[in-house]
């Protein structure tokens, strides 16, 4: 996809990964629909992409709240006369134990890693796949889901992150089935660690691991995989790329696996 004047909706786009991105499709000429929670972040990354040349609408709002996913598809469709890709980058994480976690946190972990990204693309549906149908746009639209390499592998404290990021990457590779005949492609993105709010809100002792493990992305990189994404849609899209292998191992050999994660992963209490 030539992103040149394309209707792009991003969520999650007042920081960390979504706000890199916003900055690197602006360059290439995209049309932007950018949507969080977060008001006054959201307006200072419209005015600041407006600043440089490239075209940007801010909408405030929250993917766990279908009135706002539709008003968001609303308005891209209203100012830019359609809707080209979504990128849902929305997401938040949490850390805990089987014994720490709470019914209220991994219920909103759940709300918005899992519903909020079904919300937004229920909601562009139709103009995606109007866009994909239309003779001017014969390489189809796009959605990239922006999962996590949690979404492969389970690590300890992780289980509950893991559950919603496993379940995106499933949503995701049906949803790449059900839609591609239809002119959607759907591409998959899974990073590592990346340096963002979310990382430095964490224990940082048991988020990262020892090694590989260890690996933390700027959003830069993310986003430059995003951009990639929509260009040239690929199923699944590891960064590092390396990962990809050890995905492939967690699957083949399990037991291996078990001994290698908690080899890397070695947090107190735990033991040595």
């Amino acid at each position: 996809m030539d992103l040149s004047g394309r209707s792009i909706l991003l969520t999650g786009a007042s920081g960390g990964i979504g706000r890199a991105t916003a900055e690197l499709l602006a360059q290439e000429g995209a049309k932007l629909t950018l949507f969080a929670r977060r008001q006054e972040p959201l307006e200072a990354l419209r005015s600041r992409i407006e600043s440089r040349g490239g075209t940007a609408i801010a909408v405030a709002g929250d993917v766990r709240n279908a009135p706002d996913t539709a008003r968001a598809v609303a308005e891209a469709v209203r100012r830019f006369g359609g809707l080209d890709a979504v990128i849902n980058n929305a997401g938040i994480g949490y850390l805990a134990s089987l014994t720490e976690a709470s019914d209220r946190t991994v219920q909103e972990l759940l709300e918005v890693n899992i519903l909020g990204t079904f919300r937004v693309t229920r909601a562009a549906f139709s103009a995606l796949a109007l866009r994909a149908g239309s003779r001017d746009r014969r390489d189809g639209s796009v959605i990239v889901n922006v999962s996590s390499f949690a979404g492969k592998v389970g690590v300890p404290y992780y289980s509950f992150y893991n559950a919603s990021k496993f379940a995106l990457v499933g949503m995701t590779e049906a949803w790449r089935r059900e839609l591609g005949p239809r002119g959607i492609r759907v591409a998959l993105v899974l990073p590592a660690a990346v340096e963002t709010e979310f990382l430095s809100r964490l224990d940082r002792g048991r988020a990262l691991g020892l090694g590989p493990a260890g690996t933390v992305l700027t959003p830069e990189e993310v986003a430059r995989a995003i951009v990639g994404a929509l260009k040239r849609p690929r199923p699944e899209i590891f960064i590092p790329r390396r990962n990809r292998w050890i995905a492939l191992l967690n699957v083949m050999v399990p037991s291996l696996s078990d001994r290698i994660v908690n080899r890397l992963f070695r947090y107190p209490g735990r033991g040595a």
